[in-house]
């Protein structure tokens, strides 16, 4: 119940007071992270999982540093699917694959980023009906299977391979859907 009540309230939630929190968690986060040396280059390849994002629960991610301010990743996630017109379990999971771009402004081992790509809906046919949203976040799917995400959050990535980011997200599924995910991983 009280997972729903918090989703209920990030939903509510003008994008501009979802921006400001965004924004507030990132410089408080730096704030706290030491100069660190340069771990993205050294350790250029990350397997990562992510709690809600992209994905609107879960997924299993790996990306792959190009040059010294972008990576490029993809992933796999799942989440069920709810009625929308009361909250009961469609019996029905959408299985998505993100992928996405990420372009750092720092070259430390903390620093914020900004994100973009798409993520693939795999089973679209069998979830877009009307009427049915994810359990978390209340994303309604749209009539494509390709669905745009953007962002923005902050990474550290540890000299000890610890990986771990905080980002804010936009989902354009039927209506643009402000989202938040946490992702732990290990860089090598």
């Amino acid at each position: 119940r009280m997972m729903g009540g918090i989703l209920t309230f990030l939903q509510e939630s003008s994008m501009r007071l979802f921006v400001a929190i965004v924004v507030a968690s990132v410089g408080f986060l730096h704030s706290l992270s030491a100069q660190a040396a340069h771990t993205r280059v050294t350790y250029p390849s990350a397997v990562s999982a992510e709690i809600l994002g992209r994905s609107m629960l879960y997924s299993v991610n790996y990306d792959q540093v190009l040059n010294d301010d972008l990576a490029v990743g993809v992933g796999i996630g799942s989440v069920s699917m709810n009625f929308a017109a009361n909250g009961n379990d469609a019996d029905k999971s959408a299985t998505f694959v993100p992928v996405y771009m990420n372009y750092y402004f720092m070259r430390e081992g903390g620093s914020p980023f900004v994100t973009g790509g798409v993520t693939l809906i795999t089973n679209h046919s069998s979830i877009k009906n009307r009427g049915l949203e994810t359990s978390t976040g209340a994303l309604e799917i749209p009539s494509s299977n390709v669905m745009p995400t953007f962002g923005a959050g902050y990474e550290n990535r540890g000299d000890n391979g610890f990986l771990f980011r905080v980002a804010g997200y936009a989902v354009a599924g039927r209506d643009l859907t402000p989202w938040l995910g946490f992702s732990f991983g290990y860089s090598f």
